[in-house]
């Protein structure tokens, strides 16, 4: 054979010549091509099978220095990186010693006993219900390359990258070797669901399914060809009421899973997940359905801190875009299912806001309260920008805009500024109907009375206020302009450190406009005949106040008036 292609002569695994092996396999990772030999005659000459032979020995016979060198040895086969080694070390049977050779860290007074654990799992994997002999050995491998990966090669500092990347090209081929086959297998999703949803599977192996089929759509959504078949095969076999029973249970890790799983459903395919809601939504024979489960979790169980609130509010925010409603359903039935909501399930969004929240009155020094609060509002200000009739109406009815201005008296900023958010949002939508409701109720005045309180110390919310009341001088909010002069002007005059916002000279020529409108009457119902008008009368000269409601009664006063004048 030529030089190049001469495979390396290795020594007899013996326990005298450790040392030499060790010092074979240490210059091999120095070089690539004398890893390759390396790797190449391990494999051919079956050398990994005999060094662990040698390590049942020298475990055996308790030879302490011997394992730990044969610990080093196996490690840097590992380091090789290579495919063909990695096929024979996670095969059945050779990966129970090789994790028994990496257990005999030199560093450790007493070994762990990974073997003992690795054991208990392998039963436990076994509930996958996968029943190709071929996919079965390749999920073994692929599951014991992950722990030894995580356990055992988790500092790449002593021999580089180059080995952790391989590991994980080699990890990755198999999973998509695995899925590639289960995707397809409507008999084996349709056992997986079954089992999920049975009560009598453990909590144990529940969690094991839900975190295989976690991993088993996150590997097909990605991608988009095969994408939609996936979708149609398990929405067909049932994975959104599976999902539904998951994120209801009380075990935090499957409700976490399940959460994962729904949120990337809703990501990639929001359509799907509301066409299920929405037939959820007409059906009367159900005792919960998906939404108000989500909600539930979200109010009761969920962890502000953890992340899984956050991803259940982004969920209920993808499942309530009309835009991706509009592309599920037809009109009618997004009407319908809004009508659901606003009837059923946006009440119990709301109960902690109102319970928490009462009037002239906010003491919550509890944080993870304040955060549940801050997402409530957070859902509740994407629907007031999304769904402006129906969320007008459920706020108006039920008073709700006059619980938020309470929250400013909170010690938690984020919570004060998640308040602000929510009217500041509210007034943006220049609605009459609203600006009324808040003038009438005076629900700015705590955000005015946080900035005065403050004086010049200048901090987000107090920009944030000054933003706003430049926007209503800005857009013409006439009730609000109104509102603030008469209750405020007097109190914002004595603001020196920023630029005054000029609502009292917007004002007062509002009214004269208005004063004007009311003394000239124009003639809305001029007939071709000529007659001569009869002499105005006066309007008597009194301070109009700027009340929507008020304003509304004298222009129906005139209009009453004109054909008796005429």
């Amino acid at each position: 054979m030529p030089a190049r292609r001469r495979l390396i002569d290795l020594p007899p695994c013996e326990t005298s010549r450790l040392g030499d092996i060790a010092d074979l396999v240490t210059s091999a990772l120095s070089s690539r091509s004398r890893g390759e030999k390396l790797a190449l005659a391990m494999k051919r000459k079956g050398y990994i099978p005999k060094l662990l032979e040698l390590f049942q020995a020298c475990e055996r016979s308790e030879s302490t220095e011997a394992l730990h060198q044969l610990r080093g040895i196996m490690r840097g086969i590992l380091h090789l990186g290579k495919s063909g080694l990695f096929e024979v070390m996670f095969s059945k049977e050779c990966i129970m010693d090789v994790i028994g050779c990496l257990e005999y860290d030199p560093s450790l007074a007493q070994p762990k006993h990974h073997r003992q654990f690795v054991t208990e799992r392998d039963n436990l994997k076994k509930i996958v219900p996968i029943r190709d002999s071929k996919i079965q050995k390749k999920f073994y491998q692929m599951y014991q390359a992950q722990y030894i990966r995580a356990n055992f090669l988790s500092n790449p500092h002593d021999f580089g990258e180059n080995y952790r990347s391989n590991l994980a090209s080699f990890i990755r081929r198999k999973k998509e070797e695995i899925f590639r086959v289960l995707e397809k297998d409507e008999e084996f999703l349709s056992d997986v669901f079954g089992q999920l949803t049975n009560e009598a599977t453990a909590e144990d192996e529940r969690l094991e399914l839900v975190n295989f089929l976690k991993e088993l759509c996150a590997f097909s959504l990605m991608y988009h060809q095969k994408r939609e078949k996936f979708l149609q095969r398990s929405a067909k076999l049932g994975i959104l009421p599976t999902l539904e029973t998951l994120i209801g249970m009380d075990d935090l890790q499957v409700r976490a899973a399940a959460t994962d799983i729904l949120s990337d459903l809703a990501d990639f395919c929001p359509f799907m997940v509301q066409e299920f809601v929405m037939k959820e939504a007409q059906r009367s024979d159900l005792d919960t359905d998906l939404v108000s489960v989500v909600i539930e979790q979200l109010i009761c169980h969920s962890d502000p801190e953890s992340g899984g609130a956050e991803q259940l509010m982004d969920v209920l925010c993808t499942l309530l875009d009309p835009g991706n409603l509009l592309r599920a359903a037809e009109a009618p039935q997004v009407f319908e299912f809004l009508n659901f909501f606003y009837t059923c399930c946006i009440p119990v969004l709301t109960a902690p806001l109102l319970a928490n929240a009462a009037e002239d009155t906010c003491e919550i020094d509890d944080y993870q309260v304040a955060k549940l609060l801050a997402l409530i509002l957070k859902l509740l200000t994407f629907c007031v920008e999304w769904h402006k009739e129906h969320m007008r109406h459920y706020i108006i009815s039920r008073d709700l805009l006059r619980r938020v201005p309470v929250l400013m008296h909170s010690k938690h900023t984020f919570l004060a500024l998640s308040a602000f958010k929510f009217i500041r949002k509210i007034i943006a939508l220049r609605d009459e109907h609203y600006n009324c409701y808040i003038a009438q109720g005076n629900l700015l005045e705590p955000f005015l009375l946080a900035v005065l309180e403050n004086g010049a110390v200048y901090h987000l919310l107090t920009s944030a206020v000054f933003e706003l009341l430049e926007f209503i001088r800005l857009e013409d909010g006439k009730s609000l302009i109104g509102h603030l002069v008469e209750k405020f002007c007097q109190a914002l005059g004595t603001i020196d450190y920023v630029q005054t916002f000029g609502l009292k000279p917007k004002n007062e020529k509002e009214k004269h406009q208005q004063e004007q409108q009311v003394n000239s009457v124009p003639c809305c119902g001029c007939s071709s005949k000529k007659e001569t008008p009869r002499p105005a009368v006066a309007a008597p000269k009194r301070r109009l106040r700027v009340d929507c409601t008020e304003h509304e009664e004298q222009s129906d006063t005139v209009k009453r008036k004109r054909p008796r004048q005429r």
